[in-house]
This record gives structure tokens, sequence and C-alpha cells, in this order.
């Protein structure tokens, strides 16, 4: 009986307590949701033309993907077209400033690399049914041949030809106007430095980094150090006016570290420290809105032992005597839910990260606290404490962002 009373006394207790607890709201802390796409035997580049659509390409079969965003950022539906041939070596996507037919949805520059050319297309809107449409097709002048990477700045079409190891700027509404420099293998991306204006591309094979100050002359190329990795690969122009790149590394992984190119053209090298990311071959790379903050592709494509995951990084800039000096602050780990997929392309819209897996036929959806950075670092914490849990004994979650 006695002992009946004390079991009363403590399950009032928990029910006070349970009343009185303080509810805490929180997202999910790791969202990934994979999305099968129209099949292909290599899926690429992602491109989001509006708010509510990706596209994304299919080198090996032509296809341009039209795929449907509801408001939360959740695909609702794909189709894939074919703008011109099935051969055609479909690849680098970038948005152009020049309009179309439809202005709910901007048009794109795409290389079809087989071909040897550059396509501008019109996606004819957000309704996936609805054809694309190529506008104009630019030849790419000899003797480049084999463009893979795009980006138009300022009314010019800059192109890294992979096959032939050119740089081509072309005149987007004068083709005739044009300029082709000779690099090292292999040309995959180009930048912009949003700051000096210079031109830089990522030459994978010989692990240098082409820098052109637009002056007419032939640009040089810059050696990676090899203590810092090789295989620069992605390269973006970022928000806080620089150029940012990564480091592949080859078939025994990576060494988890990507680079940031200044306006003088110096380079300052970051490295992940984490368990996980001290090894990663990096890919591809993302920002969103905010300048100190990126995303880091980690991919199975050289290396088939090492892991597909998505990495968020933190940058500050401390004062050490004086002198900025750059360093990670924090870093954490998504990894894909299916690996060995050489995950290929990581792109952020609307809150959201989408990241294309390469041999999978798949699109990924990321979302939760972690896209927007968590509070810990791997490094330091290691979820030594309380793992992801919050402090709080009533958590309501909110799956609907």
């Amino acid at each position: 009986m006695r002992l009946l009373n004390l079991f009363s006394v403590l399950q009032s207790q928990l029910l006070l307590s349970y009343v009185a607890a303080t509810t805490i709201g929180s997202l999910p802390a790791k969202s990934v949701v994979e999305y099968p796409l129209p099949a292909a035997a290599q899926t690429h580049e992602i491109l989001p033309v509006s708010d509510n659509l990706l596209l994304i390409s299919q080198q090996t079969n032509g296809g341009l993907l039209k795929v449907a965003l509801d408001n939360n950022g959740r695909p609702t539906g794909a189709r894939r077209w074919t703008v011109t041939n099935e051969w055609s070596g479909l690849h680098g996507l970038t948005l152009s400033s020049e309009s179309g037919g439809n202005s709910t949805t901007s048009t794109a520059w795409a290389t079809v690399q087989f071909d040897n050319a550059i396509l501008h297309i019109d996606p004819k809107g957000n309704d996936i049914n609805t054809a694309p449409e190529v506008i104009k097709t630019i030849p790419i002048p000899a003797p480049a041949f084999g463009p893979h990477g795009i980006l138009e700045h300022k009314g010019n079409l800059w192109v890294a030809c992979k096959d032939s190891s050119h740089v081509v700027r072309i005149n987007a509404s004068d083709p005739s106007d044009h300029q082709v420099w000779a690099v090292s293998r292999r040309p995959i991306f180009v930048a912009v430095h949003p700051t000096s204006g210079d031109v830089f591309s990522g030459l994978d094979m010989n692990s240098k980094i082409w820098h052109y100050k637009n002056d007419g002359g032939n640009g040089k190329e810059i050696s990676v150090p090899s203590e810092k990795g090789t295989t620069p690969v992605g390269m973006i122009s970022g928000p806080d006016g620089n150029v940012w790149f990564v480091l592949l590394g080859g078939k025994t992984g990576g060494t988890g570290t990507f680079g940031r190119i200044n306006k003088d053209a110096s380079i300052d090298y970051f490295s992940m420290t984490s368990d996980i990311g001290a090894t990663a071959p990096v890919l591809h790379l993302a920002f969103g809105e905010d300048p100190s903050q990126l995303w880091l592709l980690g991919s199975s494509i050289s290396c088939k032992t090492c892991p597909d995951a998505v990495y968020t990084v933190t940058i500050d800039d401390v004062l050490i005597g004086g002198t900025a000096s750059p360093r990670i602050a924090k870093q954490n780990t998504i990894m894909l839910p299916t690996q060995r997929n050489w995950s290929h392309r990581i792109m952020f819209h609307r809150g959201s990260l989408y990241v294309s897996e390469l041999i999978t036929s798949t699109l990924a959806h990321i979302t939760g606290a972690a896209v927007g950075g968590l509070k810990i670092s791997e490094p330091w914490d290691q979820f030594s404490v309380s793992g992801l849990g919050l402090g709080g004994q009533v958590i309501a979650y909110n799956n609907t962002v």
C-alpha cells in the first residue's frame, strides 16, 4: 500500500514536471530525401531558373530535365527533354541575362560537349510538360573543342573546353568577337573574380589554376602546393567578393581542402580537420546568402571507399597580431543515404540544398538545421555531451519548411 502511494506521488511529480516544461521548436537536424530521376548513365549539372523549377543536365543521353518544386522546395515531378539530340553531350548550365518568351523562368546557356557548341535555351515556364526551346546555337571557335563548364559575365560567355584544354571567351551578342587561350590539362570550371574582374579556371590533371588579368595576354598558371592537395575541380564566385575552389585528390582520397582566391590573386587554403572531413575528396561547392558559410560536396567519384557527403563549413577572419587570418570556425557532416553514387554537383536554392548523384540518376534534397549550420563543430565537440539533442524536455518539430 505504501509502495502504491509512493508510486502515485512520483507519477504526480512527473506529470507536474511535464506540464511545467518549456516547449522548444526545432527543425529536423538533418533531412535528406533522394528523388529518382529519369534514368541515365550520368546526371550532371543543376540550375535553378525560377523559384519552382530546376534544370538538370544528363550528358550521356543529351537530356535536359525540368524538375518542378513546391513552395517548400520539395520536388514534385521531373520530365526529360532532348533539346537537340541524344549524342550532343549536354553538360554545363548557367543563367543567361538574355530574356526568352516566358517571363516566369530565366533562360539558360548550356554546353553540348560532343556537338562542340553552346545553346541558349528557354525553359518555357515552370510546367515540366512544356518543352524547352533552343533560341540560339553558338559554335565553339577553333582550335578549341569539347566545352564543359560555362558562365556568363557582362555580355561574355566564358567556357572551359575540357577536351582540347582551352579557355574561350565569346561575345554572346556577336560570336565573331572571341578569344581562345591554350592551357594545361584540363579546364573544368571557369569563374570571374567579383572584385578584380580577373578570370580563373581549375586545371584538374595538372593541379594548377589558370589566371587571366583581362590584359590581352596569355594568362599564367598557378601551381597548387602539393602539401595542400591535388586536382582542382569545382570553382565558383562567392558572395564575399572572392573566387572559391575545391581539391578532389585521387584514388586514395583527398585532403578536405578548399581555397579562396583573393583580389590580388593570392590564395588562402583551408583544410577540414574532423575525422571524416580531413581526408574528404571534395568535388564541388556552394554558397547561400551568408558569405561566411559554404557547403562542400565530398564525392566517391575518384576514391571508391570515400563517403558521398555534404560538409557545412563556417569561415572566420580572426585578428592575429593585427592581421586578419582566416580559419575554419565550424564544420559538420551530412551523409547522403546512397553511397558510392559519385555525388557530382551541389546547389543552394531558397533555403534548401540539392545534390546530383552522377551514376544513380538521383537528386538529393537536403533541409534541416544542419543546412543553416549547427551550433556545434565536429572537431572540438564530436557530439560528446548530448549529441544533437536540445536542452529541453519537450520539442515541437517543424516539418513544414
